[in-house]
């Protein structure tokens, strides 16, 4: 499937289904799912994490580039999916390991423009989803300390800030 942005703008979700994503004269930015989305997607199709189903971007005279998920989010679909029996804490620490030894999970080609692969959420991002989270009551005070320290944090930080997260109301 192919997703085309010609002198336009698109911001929405990395989907698994389409896998060309073409952009010129625009902008396209796209939310990766929440690694415990990717897991589950994983289990039930049985493949390896971003071996297959791998997106291409082609850019040109424009802007590009995925986007993690807010930290508030990771937390809860990890909490609902161990909580629902989808997802075991040990299938977590596995495939933390598998993630780390992954490759790329794009593929790309720009040419006088710009690609980002996997930005954080601004800092304004992060804490207004929280706020708005806690205040709804889908984060608990306690873990909304815990992932107020993952802010600005990649890769194994920002994870296992999610994962003490979900441990303090365990």
């Amino acid at each position: 499937m192919i997703h085309v942005t010609i002198f336009g703008g698109h911001e929405g979700h990395l989907q698994p289904q389409k896998r060309f994503y073409l952009t010129v004269f625009g902008g396209c930015e796209l939310k990766r799912p929440t690694i415990a989305r990717q897991l589950f997607a994983k289990r039930q199709t049985g493949r390896e994490l971003h071996v297959e189903n791998k997106p291409f971007f082609l850019t040109l005279f424009g802007a590009a580039g995925t986007k993690a998920p807010t930290l508030a989010e990771e937390f809860i679909d990890l909490r609902e999916m161990i909580n629902s029996g989808l997802l075991a804490p040990a299938d977590w620490e596995r495939s933390m390991v598998e993630l780390g030894h992954s490759p790329g999970a794009v593929a790309s080609f720009t040419i006088f423009g710009g690609f980002d692969e996997c930005e954080l959420p601004s800092e304004n991002e992060e804490i207004d989803s929280l706020a708005v989270q806690r205040h709804l009551g889908n984060i608990p005070e306690s873990a909304g300390q815990v992932l107020q320290y993952g802010i600005g944090q990649q890769g194994a930080e920002r994870t296992a800030t999610v994962r003490r997260a979900v441990q303090t109301i365990a």
